[in-house]
């Protein structure tokens, strides 16, 4: 017992040596400037599948927690409502703003991995943007499959009924199935984003420890995260207006703080704080 509460207290002191709070805090922020034209440009790219307006409201309900759902459907409606026009506005805007965050995390993973950035500063805007995009679709496969299944599952009924079995099955496993995406996700991340010296020998594998407890750290803190809004209504009355966007900000500092936990936990199981 006192083994492991020395170990607990030696990887306490490691986070905070590596600032992680402080990471967390800024990607959330610039992740938050680009939540709205991030929102915007999944909705207008949804307006391009089967997904139709009343199941992206259900999606709303179903997802965000009451307190944010305001906000989110009178985006769905400027979207609905509004042309097509707006969407290459909206790109650079989201790219930009997220990027950002991306580069915050590179920062906060680039010090947990003891490595020093060597790389250029507009090669690492571009390669942010990148990511950025690859985890807008990876939001929008876990969304899809978790949320908007069954309405992709009638459309396939209708136009392809030979493909009816595989649908079933994929409807089944889908919560599953939405880890495996997020894991996946994290693992790149891990083993990409950092600028690692040692990059041919880091394989998958070994960011996997980290990739899935930062998949079901989300999952964990979105679920307990909505359950605790529903339950206690105190926000309201402290931030007024503001309230909308402190949960938001709060939500996403401990998405972010988990991702660099995870990163700390690979880092850790890699021999790093011991070096």
């Amino acid at each position: 017992m006192k083994k492991t509460f020395g170990k607990v207290s030696s990887l306490a002191r490691i986070v905070g040596s590596h600032h992680t709070g402080a990471y967390a805090a800024q990607a959330a922020y610039f992740f938050v400037l680009s939540l709205i034209p991030t929102i915007l440009l999944l909705l207008t790219l949804v307006q391009f599948t089967p997904v139709t307006r009343p199941d992206v409201m259900e999606a709303v309900t179903q997802v965000f927690p009451s307190s944010v759902e305001g906000l989110i459907v009178s985006i769905v409606d400027q979207v609905y409502a509004q042309s097509g026009s707006v969407i290459p506005i909206t790109i650079i805007v989201a790219l930009w703003s997220a990027g950002k965050g991306v580069l915050s995390m590179t920062s906060g993973l680039n010090l947990i991995y003891e490595n020093t950035e060597t790389r250029n500063y507009i090669y690492l805007r571009f390669r942010a943007s990148f990511y950025t995009v690859i985890f807008i679709l990876a939001i929008v496969l876990s969304l899809t499959l978790s949320v908007f299944g069954n309405s992709i599952s009638l459309f396939v009924y209708k136009h392809a009924p030979v493909l009816t079995k595989i649908m079933d099955l994929i409807i089944r496993i889908r919560t599953l199935l939405t880890l495996v995406v997020l894991t996946l996700f994290w693992d790149l991340v891990y083993k990409f984003l950092p600028n690692r010296t040692n990059l041919s020998k880091t394989t998958m594998k070994q960011q996997l420890p980290g990739a899935v407890f930062t998949s079901c750290g989300w999952l964990l803190i979105s679920f307990v995260f909505s359950v605790y809004l529903d339950i206690f209504t105190g926000f309201s009355s402290m931030y007024g207006s503001l309230t909308t966007i402190i949960l938001i900000m709060l939500w996403l500092y401990f998405c972010m703080y988990v991702i660099l936990l995870g990163g700390e936990l690979n880092a850790l199981l890699e021999g790093y704080g011991s070096r």
